[in-house]
Order: C-alpha cells, then structure tokens, then sequence
C-alpha cells in the first residue's frame, strides 16, 4: 500500500519559503503502479487551486503560493514511490495588508479516531495578514472562515487527485512515521491563539544590527 504526501509551496520577501504538506491515504493500489502522467495532471491541477478569500486574507499580499509538490509513498517504511512537481503559472498572492510578523500562523488540527500523537496531525497557514483583538487572540469569525476554507481547500486536493486517478478515491489522513500508520481524519478545528511556525524561517536572510559593549 501507499500514501499520498502533497506539498502546496509558497514564497515572502527575501527568500523565504513555507509550505503545507497535508496527507492522502487512497483506497485502493494504483493499478499497475504509479503513472507518471496521471500524477503530473494531479499535480498541476492542484498548483492552479485558489483559495477561497478567508485563506488569501490570512497570508497577507507578502505572501505567494507559488506551485506544488505530490509525493507517493510507500506504507511500510516511507520510501518514495513517485513524485510529481509543478510551478503555479502565475504565483497567487494573498488580498490583506501585512500586519504581522513572516512566522506567524494560524493552525489547522487534524484529528482521528487514533489515540495519541500518531493519530494528531497539523498544518500551519500563514497568517501575516491577520490581526488580533485586545486579547491578543484572532475574531471567532476568523477562526470559523478559516476551518470552513481549508475543508474546501483540502476537498479541492482530493478532487483533484481522484479526478486523475480513475476508480481511486482519497482520504485525508495522518502519517505516523514512527508507527508507520496513515489514519483518516474524522475532524477539522483550529485555536483562536496565533501560532509559530519556525521552520518558515530556514531560508530567510536576517539584517542584524549590532552596538559596541560597554
């Protein structure tokens, strides 16, 4: 058996990268193995998704989703099957002001009927353009259109990938590296609090400013 890792892949100012890598686990074996053009539509189709705007308001116009990666997997241990890889023909910039710093997010909790760390899964969504009310949390409201734009968004990439691959369905899962396991998910929620994402950070070029002690 395998999984389906896919990877939307963005860019800000500078250099900086981020990305959100969710999971697909297919119901059935691709018919005699992978095939590289029915990967390669599925990966272009879902390069050209958009967001709808609650996602877009959240990454500010800093922000660029820039194209995509699909990886297939194997189930036991991992090893990578195939891989497709495709540049947005024009990157998609988000719609708001940039109101925060290039680390902060807002998290999409994933959730299983699988107890414990192996059945829990996150993506971090840029939130750059958000802003926060006196107790430093996001709106209620933002909260609700964000859950309700990533299920449309995460409905987007399974269509895609079932439209490619004929007599295949996918589902949204988890991948456990540890207990190599792939559980689907059953629930969507998100926090009010703003979050870091701190590996958004590795390809970001920093100004440092310094002053003479004592």
């Amino acid at each position: 058996m395998s999984y389906v890792r896919v990877s939307i892949l963005g860019s800000s100012p500078g250099g900086e990268t981020w990305s959100i890598n969710p999971v697909f686990d297919p119901t059935g074996e691709f018919p005699g193995g992978v095939d590289q053009a029915n990967l390669d539509t599925a990966c272009d189709a879902i390069a050209a998704l958009t967001p709808n705007a609650f996602l877009t308001g959240f990454m500010s116009t800093s922000l660029q989703i820039t194209g995509a990666k699909v990886e297939v997997r194997d189930d036991s241990n991992d090893a990578l099957i195939a891989i497709s890889q495709s540049v947005r023909g024009t990157p998609l910039s988000g719609t708001t002001s940039a109101l925060r710093g290039a680390q902060n997010a807002i998290v999409l909790s994933l959730r299983t009927t699988t107890p414990g760390a192996s059945g829990r899964g996150r993506l971090y969504w840029p939130a750059v353009g958000t802003g926060v009310d006196t107790q430093l949390r996001f709106g209620s409201g933002a909260v609700t259109d964000f859950l309700s734009g990533m299920k449309t968004y995460l409905g987007a990439m399974d269509a895609a990938l079932t439209s490619a691959f004929t007599g295949i369905a996918f589902d949204l899962s988890v991948r456990s590296k540890t207990t190599l396991t792939t559980p689907h998910v059953n629930k969507l929620q998100a926090g009010n609090v703003p979050d870091t994402q701190r590996r958004r950070r590795d390809a970001m070029i920093e100004d440092y400013t310094a002053l003479s002690y004592p």
